[in-house]
């Protein structure tokens, strides 16, 4: 999977993460977020360093793309 999420400003950026989906776990009866999944992320070692909340996440390896994507329209991507 890839996961995503765009920050504009004055140096637009783009937290870009590569993986897999190893699983999605039930919304809490508490509440809470109803997409959720479980993910291995190639580019950290600790879920910690991930950056940004509420990541667009997609099926498939779509990194290269969006790499290319954001160096045509001068996105910074950070991982």
């Amino acid at each position: 999977g890839t996961m995503a999420q765009y920050l504009s400003g004055k140096t637009p950026q783009m937290y870009l993460y590569s993986g897999q989906v190893v699983g999605c776990p039930d919304i809490p009866r508490t509440g809470g977020c109803r997409t959720n999944v479980e993910m291995t992320i190639n580019e950290v070692d600790d879920v910690c360093d991930v950056k940004g909340m509420h990541q667009i996440i997609f099926y498939g390896d779509y990194a290269r793309e969006l790499r290319i994507f954001c160096q045509l329209y001068g996105i910074k991507v950070v991982t």
